[in-house]
């Protein structure tokens, strides 16, 4: 999470969000043949990546 909105530093927020590995888990066991999921790190070292999540039935 950021401290400023959408910019600045990045700080840590306590929170439900899992890991990618949790996700695609998570996304097999709803019914997706394929799952991957991935963090792009932020063009700003220090700043939050996004988190991208991809399945296929």
């Amino acid at each position: 999470m950021y401290a400023n909105g959408f910019r600045g530093r990045a700080v840590e927020v306590h929170r439900w969000a899992y890991e990618p590995h949790v996700w695609e888990e998570l996304l097999r066991k709803a019914g997706f043949s394929e799952a991957e999921v991935w963090v792009e790190p932020a063009p700003e070292p220090d700043h939050v990546g996004t988190m991208i999540g991809v399945g296929y039935r």
